[in-house]
């Protein structure tokens, strides 16, 4: 049968071409990452975003870092620094880079993954009606890698006991240190003052800074790191999926002029905690947080130091309420005085002038865990409002619906330790209105009837795998001798209590 003109016809490979080929619908996005005297420089230039951003590192820290070494932190700090570009633009991108292949590629890439629920419940009114579209930028955006040599980095041997301490001057930094010391650790500490441009986080933590670095003897750098301004602005989140890991990066020239054999975070329990979306996807809005990050990163660590730097956590055994109870029983003098946990954004005026700006989820909650520990937030830690006030209640999660606001909070996660918390300052005698509007719901009882199995997740030591086997017994004896003393105090307000 003769086949009609034109009717399916393939196309002539001389026909004039109506499509474009997949490389010619991205946008190129350039990365030139260089080496400088004191440290990094990032330059991104492309249609959408152009930028160059300098990090300097102090004294000679970079100077002393081997050349080779530098190379490769360089192929991964270009990586982690720009890779959710993509997702931020919301284009499909073609992410051109100077540098070689970067160790944490495929890292970073999970941590992406991982966190996509979480991007769509926080700000699903902004990208589509799921994880897909999501997905979809990241897919089909392209990394293009620098073909370099691949010499391998050297590190000095390192010694155990000289750790790293990126140290953010809240509650978990500050039981790192405490700990690391009383077992007789040689800790340096880092602050990494990463640009939050709506915020006023640093100004206050740079006084922090000058009056802490008084009161101890051992090192505390500050780091200025620009780096960071590529992050997404306001409430969004992307590149901050990759903080943390960002700073073992950073840390490791530090590590390297210190011969620290550890680079330790300090990530609590609840980092491991997750939820189900709409969708039925797991997800964990403190992914990169987690144990099992933590060992990720840790590998990372060690293939850019030859194997001599490791990354780890003390804390993967505490929950936050047992961390401020162990920080009051043992670690008092020259803690609270010094505490911060706000992000003082800009959108709540007061963060100007207050180091915790009485407006977020961040403060309510720190505020009921100190009052729960028998802690005075504004005589002892600096707190200049009452959280416990009616128009504070939006903030909890104890009150029937989830804290208002796209922090972690807003997950509602930490619903049964606000519980307790609430409930021990009860317990205490504070009256505050909603302490005493908590003591009238469902919520209260259903806590008062469950107290011993609540106390023992929030001021019990669970089984964990981050703490360098090394120390564990002694950091599990510290911490077991303090949380017997504090759950014997809790238990003894439990019984007197007659409501």
């Amino acid at each position: 049968m003769k086949q009609k003109d034109n009717e399916d016809k393939p196309p002539s490979i001389t026909s004039k071409r109506t499509w474009r080929q997949w490389h010619e619908r991205e946008i190129p996005v350039q990365i030139t990452t260089k080496n400088t005297k004191k440290g990094i420089s990032i330059t991104i230039d492309s249609k959408v975003i152009k930028t160059d951003l300098t990090l300097a590192y102090p004294n000679t820290v970079w100077s002393d870092y081997k050349k080779d070494n530098k190379v490769k932190l360089l192929d991964n700090v270009a990586y982690i620094f720009t890779a959710h570009l993509p997702l931020m633009l919301n284009e499909t991108i073609r992410m051109e880079y100077n540098t070689g292949f970067p160790h944490s590629f495929s890292y970073a890439y999970q941590c992406f993954i991982r966190y996509l629920p979480a991007y769509w419940y926080l700000f699903k009114a902004k990208r589509g009606t799921g994880v897909v579209p999501l997905l979809k930028t990241l897919l089909n955006s392209n990394y293009i890698f620098a073909e370099t040599d691949d010499t391998p980095p050297s590190f000095p041997d390192t010694i155990d006991e000289h750790v790293i301490i990126p140290f953010t001057f809240g509650k978990d930094s500050f039981l790192t240190y405490r700990v690391a010391k009383e077992i007789g650790l040689t800790p340096t500490l880092i602050w990494f003052n990463d640009p939050v441009d709506e915020g006023y986080e640093g100004l206050h933590k740079k006084k922090l800074f000058s009056k802490f670095s008084q009161k101890i003897k051992d090192q505390i750098y500050y780091l200025d790191n620009p780096l960071g301004s590529l992050r997404e602005k306001g409430e969004g989140w992307f590149g901050w999926e990759l903080a943390i890991s960002s700073w073992a990066l950073l840390s490791l020239p530090f590590a390297y002029k210190k011969k620290a054999g550890y680079i330790l975070f300090s990530n609590e329990k609840s980092t491991n905690a997750f939820r189900y979306d709409d969708e039925g996807l797991k997800f964990n809005p403190d992914w990169e947080q987690s144990a099992f990050a933590i060992e990720e990163l840790s590998l990372l660590t060690q293939s850019l130091s030859e194997g001599e730097v490791y990354t780890s956590s003390f804390l993967q055994g505490l929950n936050d309420l047992g961390i401020i109870g162990i920080l009051k029983e043992r670690y008092y003098k020259d803690t609270f005085e010094y505490l911060m946990s706000c992000w003082s954004e800009e959108q709540f005026p007061e963060s100007k002038t207050k180091r915790w700006c009485g407006a977020c989820t961040k403060c309510a909650r720190l505020y009921i865990y100190l009052v729960a520990n028998g802690i005075n937030p504004i005589k002892e830690a600096g707190f200049e409002d009452n959280m416990l006030i009616k128009n504070k209640m939006h903030l909890f999660n104890v009150f029937g619906k989830k804290a208002s606001g796209t922090g972690w909070d807003a997950f509602g996660l930490n619903t049964d330790e606000q519980a307790l918390a609430f409930y021990i300052a009860f317990t205490r005698g504070n009256r505050d209105p909603l302490v005493k509007k908590f003591s009238k719901t469902g919520l209260y009882r259903q806590t008062k009837l469950h107290f011993y199995e609540l106390l023992n997740e929030f001021y019990g030591l669970h089984q964990e795998q981050t703490t360098p086997p090394q120390w564990k017994k002694k950091i599990h004896t510290i911490f077991n001798q303090s949380l017997s003393v504090l759950q014997k105090e809790l238990i003894k307000l439990h019984k007197n209590n007659r409501d």
